[in-house]
């Protein structure tokens, strides 16, 4: 698999570095996360041990790689985005060189790529991977990954790095910090957003994270899916409500990851209130 510089159009098969490429749960309870997903989402799993990397699960759906499952050497439950580069090594120092600083050293994972954990100055881990010739990463479909969201306090700073890192092109929305909202772009195309945290709900306890929204069957739609993922021991953060991106609630796992889900058939052209707002309660 290929990575090309940004401002270039990927061939077939190809990627632009800075674009989503992998989806990583790294969780405090390995059998639970998996039972959870494969109950909501129909995922299957393949278990690698890699002397390097360690244990890591890949779940797949139809047949196709989706995500990865990591046990967290910490006490918190979270989602990791990573964002495609040519080479880890030498993308990861410059990031550095931005003020970020390295979570988990560049190491090789067979069958996905060469990859690494940073932190950048909106406080936020953020991954790199240079994937493997045979790397898949089924996107845009019920179960896969459908759009993410970088929600920071530190707003410019974030938008300062990863557009010095990436070259993304930005179309900002809102203003003061209540409604501020950035669409980032590569080549063209829109590839991540950047959300500034509303002052009035962060408490000492709030912490800078990826929102990663997966995809819904509109068959069920997104109140069949929210019902389904309370009786596996989800939790909601909030309502489901309408947008422009479609039908979204967002929920938390039973070992406390956070994330959203989406029906993208149910776009549209304003926002409905969900009936409760806790978006960064942790």
């Amino acid at each position: 698999m290929a990575v090309v510089q940004p401002g270039e159009a990927a061939p077939q098969w190809e990627i632009v570095a800075g674009m989503p490429c992998w989806i990583e749960l790294v969780t405090t309870d390995v059998e639970q996360a998996r039972e959870f997903y494969a109950e909501l989402f129909g995922w299957r799993y393949e278990t690698h041990q890699d002397d390097a990397a360690g244990e890591h699960v890949v779940a797949y759906r139809d047949g196709f790689p989706v995500a990865s499952i990591r046990r967290s050497a910490g006490e918190h439950s979270e989602w990791r985005l990573f964002l495609a580069a040519q080479d880890v090594d030498t993308t990861a120092e410059q990031a550095l060189g931005e003020g970020a600083r390295i979570v988990v050293p560049p190491a090789d994972v067979p069958g996905i790529g060469r990859k690494t954990v940073l932190v950048g100055p909106s406080d936020a881990e953020f991954g790199l991977l240079s994937p493997d010739d045979s790397w898949q990463f089924d996107v845009g479909l019920p179960g896969t990954l459908m759009w993410a969201e970088l929600v920071t306090i530190k707003a410019a700073a974030a938008d300062g790095f990863f557009q010095r890192l990436f070259g993304y092109e930005a179309e900002q929305f809102g203003a003061e910090n209540r409604s501020n909202y950035a669409v980032w772009y590569l080549a063209g195309e829109s590839v991540l957003a950047r959300v500034s945290m509303i002052r009035d709900y962060i408490t000492p306890d709030t912490r800078p994270h990826w929102l990663l929204y997966l995809g819904a069957d509109a068959d069920e739609g997104i109140d069949g899916l929210v019902h389904r993922a309370i009786g596996l021991g989800g939790r909601v953060r909030v309502d489901p409500y309408g947008s422009s991106i479609g039908r979204v609630a967002v929920l938390r796992d039973p070992t406390g990851a956070r994330f959203a889900v989406v029906d993208d058939t149910q776009a549209t052209d304003w926002f409905d209130s969900a009936a409760n707002f806790d978006p960064y309660d942790d």
